[in-house]
């Protein structure tokens, strides 16, 4: 019995150790800030049909608002991409020449993401949520890759008993339910995704 007390909390710590480690991240020598950036819709790897759209926008929200970059709007982002080029999804976006996507949206750089999870988690005596994505920044003119880093956000808990671990599952799946209804999961871990993929992103010149 000892063991089942002791093994979620480790756990739970092995599950966000990943996060604790920090991104893994390129920037290209003597980066400039591009004056126009683009986030395009991220190519899902994840079975959460919701979770690219909800990344797009925080990422979008927060390279502008903490960062200090200039974005094109995200509707102008859909539309062009649905009208001029055929796209709908992150996953068909490399069948489409950089230089072509930044004329088209009049951006000087574009940003490319891949969502590698998306998640809640109950499993015995461990509940987990976690956000996992990959994102990269091109120059939209040459293709040139001019910034890349990998972000985690997570949470995790892990009861002690049988009965807790029941209520903490009826917990969670109490609380998912009601984020999706509201258009909102895992918002949290998102936001905390985002930011340790772009904190060490040098801001934005004005």
């Amino acid at each position: 019995m000892a063991f089942q007390k002791v093994a979620p909390a480790c756990f739970a710590a092995l599950l966000l150790a990943g996060c604790a480690a920090g991104p893994r991240e390129y920037l290209k020598s003597g980066y400039v800030p591009p004056a126009r950036v683009a986030v395009l819709p991220l190519n899902n790897l994840t079975t959460d049909l919701d979770g690219p759209a909800i990344v797009q926008f925080w990422f979008d929200q927060r390279l502008s608002d903490k960062k200090g970059y200039s974005t094109v709007p995200l509707a102008e982002v859909e539309t062009a991409l649905r009208e001029q080029f055929g796209v709908t999804d992150g996953g068909q976006l490399s069948a489409v020449a950089p230089a072509k996507l930044g004329e088209r949206l009049r951006a000087d750089a574009l940003i490319y993401g891949e969502l590698l999870e998306f998640n809640y988690q109950t499993a015995g005596f461990l509940n987990a949520r976690k956000v996992r994505a990959k994102f990269r920044m091109v120059d939209a003119a040459t293709g040139e890759l001019l910034w890349e880093c990998e972000g985690v956000g997570a949470n995790s808990s892990a009861a002690a008993s049988s009965s807790q671990a029941l209520k903490a599952g009826l917990a969670a799946l109490g609380s998912q339910l009601a984020e999706k209804a509201t258009g909102s999961p895992l918002r949290y871990e998102t936001w905390d995704m985002v930011w340790n993929a772009i904190e060490f992103l040098p801001a934005a010149r004005r």
